[in-house]
């Protein structure tokens, strides 16, 4: 399990949308912190920080040595799902561990810490960095304060009462739909808003959403409006700050491509006439999984599907 969680870490590195030197220098800060610990503050760290730069991505319970040839891969797990794990396991399927998108246990007390992969997202678009880091501070603050009430270790639990092994692979399998869609933009190129929802339905994930009533769709603009320059924002851990909006436009943004968005940031994005288009959650999930688990078949893996999640095979 760990040597799958390891180099799952690195293929979400390889796609990061920063520049590599930014990525290092999250885990430079992080080895420097180690460095003037003493103490129960010392024991406390979290080591995974040293060498991974994904505070939504750990491995939450098991063996780090466990084999693994059959996996369950689901988007949201829950008890629910450890249940099941240990059902199919009766019946004879080969489920080694469970691997879950969302973040979980530590990983899902943590993931706001990688929000700030957003400042620098926003500095590439043309947007002062000091400006970023300005109207992501308090949106980073916000999220923490929303998630740290939650009952974080509820399907962890679970796993460690049926001994089943879990973890998570968040911002790893969203640096991959990230960057296949920034380059299925660049290399299709489009000038109208329909196109953008054209180009998202011929990727499988998108068509099999479409079908199934949850596929892409415009939730500010019109179909035949110009797309100007095209945005995907699709990592960093969750929706940013809604005064992003008017400084993506600021920089000469015409169309942004989500996995989801709140309504407050939609009556942003139409006050500034930033077109949007919502590719879609669970579609735009398993689209950065698959980009991962196809790796993993590679390595010997046979793959479960669940909770959301919709497998494709690519070569």
């Amino acid at each position: 399990m760990d040597d799958i969680y390891r180099r799952a870490i690195e293929m979400g590195k390889e796609a990061d949308p920063r520049e590599e030197e930014a990525v290092e220098a999250v885990l430079k800060e992080a080895r420097e912190r180690f460095d003037e610990l003493k103490g129960k503050e010392r024991e406390w760290f979290d080591q995974d920080d040293l060498w991974n730069p994904y505070a939504d991505s750990r491995i939450l319970f098991g063996d780090p040595d466990t084999e693994i040839g059959g996996l369950m891969v689901g988007v949201d797990i829950t008890s629910g799902e450890a249940v099941l794990a240990d059902r199919l396991k009766e019946r004879g399927r080969q489920v080694d561990a469970i691997l879950g998108h969302h973040p979980l246990g530590r990983a899902s007390a943590n993931f706001y810490e990688v929000m700030h992969l957003q400042e620098n997202v926003l500095e590439q678009l043309g947007i002062g960095i000091n400006v970023a880091e300005g109207i992501l501070t308090p949106r980073i603050t916000e999220v923490m304060q929303a998630v740290h009430p939650r009952n974080h270790d509820q399907p962890v639990d679970a796993c460690r009462l049926l001994d089943m092994p879990l973890f998570c692979l968040h911002t790893p399998a969203d640096n991959q739909v990230q960057r296949f869609l920034d380059r299925l933009f660049e290399r299709k190129g489009v000038t109208r808003v329909r196109e953008v929802i054209e180009v998202l339905k011929e990727v499988p994930e998108y068509e099999w959403a479409t079908r199934n009533n949850a596929g892409p769709r415009i939730f500010v603009g019109e179909e035949e409006r110009k797309a100007g320059k095209v945005v995907v924002d699709m990592t960093g851990g969750t929706t940013g700050p809604k005064e992003g909006i008017e400084k993506m436009v600021e920089a000469g943004v015409g169309t942004m491509v989500s996995m989801h968005m709140p309504k407050e940031h939609i009556e942003e994005a139409k006050k500034h006439h930033l077109n949007v288009v919502v590719a879609g959650h669970m579609a735009s999930d398993s689209l950065g999984l698959n980009l991962l688990v196809d790796k993993f078949e590679e390595w010997g893996v046979s793959i479960i599907p669940c909770s959301g999640y919709i497998r494709v095979k690519r070569s």
